[in-house]
């Protein structure tokens, strides 16, 4: 009887602990509900219908759909998200790594340089996208200052789709490799030094060292680096919209500004949301192409 009773306590108080975390979790989970489930649910609904100015109108399927995936306009910013997407997670990755790798011994120059790398990141986009803007203007900027005295000062950088789209990578690459090397260097820290020097006494060289020690044991880290920022890339809005405006005739038009476009300066609201939805689905192929190329390994060879 004694037993019985000592369960049912344990039991009550099990359940009580499990109510007070429910408790404690609610509020985030109502948030997300309210900023996160109900405008995708919203936005689903939409897409179906014919919107014009927040006002719904007829029900019609997946005409949304049909004409945001044949429009000119649309396909073209998907190729240009291609180039943007790609060209800074290569660029960002790479340049994060090697931060990574440089930094990782914790010395005074180490540990200054780490929060040197980390300004561009803490400074928001809006900020660093206006500044690199000001700094590449034609009347004031670098081309003004070092291409003035050769009598080419009339060169804009944005003037020409190739070099706005290099600035808008740029730009990328100049804010995000700091997370990137946050990221890879906590990666790095987690791996025991004794494996390192196990590897040593065998008489591995760096390079093997490097390629079947430490790129395996940073499958993890490299996985959750590249899918937030590939995801970031891809939805990427604030760098087009303030450096180059989509420009020149629509060069640097990302799928994200042409959502935003269609939404709230074509006030097409069923077609934008419609590809927002698409571009949805193309960052859940994505990230699920990254996890099994990322899959972990049951051992290191």
């Amino acid at each position: 009887m004694r037993a019985w009773f000592q369960r049912r306590r344990k039991g009550a108080s099990r359940a009580d602990a499990d109510a007070f975390a429910l408790r404690l979790v609610a509020p985030a989970l109502l948030i997300e509900f309210l900023f996160v489930f109900v405008p995708l649910a919203v936005g689903l609904y939409y897409s179906f219908h014919s919107v014009r100015f927040f006002q719904v109108g007829r029900f019609v399927g997946f005409d949304n759909y049909l004409s945001v995936l044949t429009s000119p306009a649309v396909l073209n910013s998907f190729a240009v998200t291609a180039v943007f997407a790609f060209g800074s997670l290569i660029l960002t990755f790479v340049v994060g790594f090697a931060l990574a790798l440089h930094l990782e011994r914790d010395g005074r120059v180490a540990v200054f340089m780490r929060a040197v790398v980390l300004v561009p990141y803490v400074i928001s986009m809006l900020v660093g996208s206006l500044l690199l803007k000001w700094v590449l203007s034609q009347d004031s900027g670098v081309p003004q200052t070092v291409l003035g005295p050769l009598g080419i000062a009339d060169f804009s950088v944005f003037a020409d789709s190739s070099s706005a789209m290099a600035a808008l990578i740029y730009n990328a690459v100049w804010r995000d490799a700091a997370f990137a090397m946050i990221m890879l260097l906590a990666g790095l820290k987690s791996i025991p030094l004794e494996l390192y020097a196990a590897a040593r006494v065998d008489g591995a060289s760096p390079w093997y060292r490097f390629r079947r020690l430490t790129l395996p044991l940073l499958k993890t880290p490299m996985l959750i680096t590249l899918v937030r920022l590939l995801m970031h890339f891809v939805n990427s809005l604030t760098f087009q919209l303030i450096l180059t405006g989509g420009g020149p005739v629509n060069k640097t038009e990302t799928v994200a500004l042409r959502t935003f476009r269609l939404g709230f300066e074509d006030y097409a609201l069923g077609r934008a949301n419609a590809l927002s939805f698409v571009v949805f689905l193309i960052n859940v192929c994505m990230i699920v192409l990254l996890v099994k190329l990322f899959k972990p390994t049951e051992k290191l060879r």
